[in-house]
């Protein structure tokens, strides 16, 4: 494998959620478990703007990642650090072509909700699972002929209408990458594991699932021990971000 960037590559992890419980950090170490695996000497450093923190400066990076997060970007009026998030991430994508941006779930949403898209809520509900994501062509392409993956879900909220100038890595959009090739966002989580999964849900109120009796909420923890792609994805995005050629 060559890879084309200097190294130690450099890694910035957004944090868009609060740490609330042992699965947020466990998030966290995940991503950077999953940097590590395709490039042990990465350099990875942490940003907290829902927590008062400043932004990376994106020149100093070759990938920053806008992590997950509850934070409802339907609204008319956002909070302010959701407001400087968006404008950063315009700013990226305006005058920093060298730094790859990876959104996921939210950060998925935000990206897209900054770049021009439209962020709705969902039809049925909150989706919690491990779904099987249908990939377009130029999906199974990217992700070398495979036709779905599956990935663990967790949002109430979805890209209703995508930004202009990016592509479907999937159906319904799910995955997007820019047509610039600097920015890939995903609505699923291939970071996420069944313990992480199950750790938010031990967290939250019986009402936020579409069925809150003990039965539905014992369904619905073994749903997410299902097989999932998340790592197998990661590695590619990795590729990907890192600019890894054969």
């Amino acid at each position: 494998m060559i890879a084309k960037n200097p190294v130690p590559r450099r890694v910035a992890i957004i944090r868009n959620y609060k740490l609330d419980g042992p699965w947020g950090q466990e998030m966290l170490d995940s991503f950077t478990d999953l940097i590590h695996a395709a490039d042990r000497d990465a350099l990875v450093e942490h940003f907290q703007p829902i927590d008062g923190g400043e932004l990376p400066d994106s020149s100093k990076f070759d990938l920053v990642i806008l992590t997950g997060g509850t934070y409802d970007l339907t609204q008319p009026n956002i909070e302010v650090w959701v407001a400087q998030l968006l404008d950063w991430v315009r700013d990226v994508v305006a005058n920093h072509p060298d730094t790859n941006l990876l959104g996921i779930c939210w950060g998925h949403q935000a990206i897209s909700h900054a770049l021009g898209g439209k962020i709705a809520y969902r039809q049925g509900g909150t989706l919690v699972d491990v779904v099987d994501i249908p990939l377009t062509e130029t999906g199974r392409k990217f992700f070398t002929d495979l036709n779905s993956l599956r990935l663990h879900k967790f949002h109430k909220r979805i890209v209703a209408e995508p930004p202009p100038g990016f592509k479907h890595l999937a159906e319904n959009h799910e995955i997007f990458i820019s047509e610039s090739d600097q920015v890939m966002t995903f609505q699923g989580h291939p970071e996420m594991t069944a313990k992480i999964a199950q750790g938010i849900i031990s967290g939250r109120d019986a009402s936020y699932f579409p069925d809150p009796t003990p039965e539905g909420i014992a369904q619905l923890n073994h749903n997410l021990e299902k097989d999932e792609d998340g790592k197998k994805a990661f590695s590619r995005v990795m590729s990907w971000a890192f600019d890894v050629t054969s």
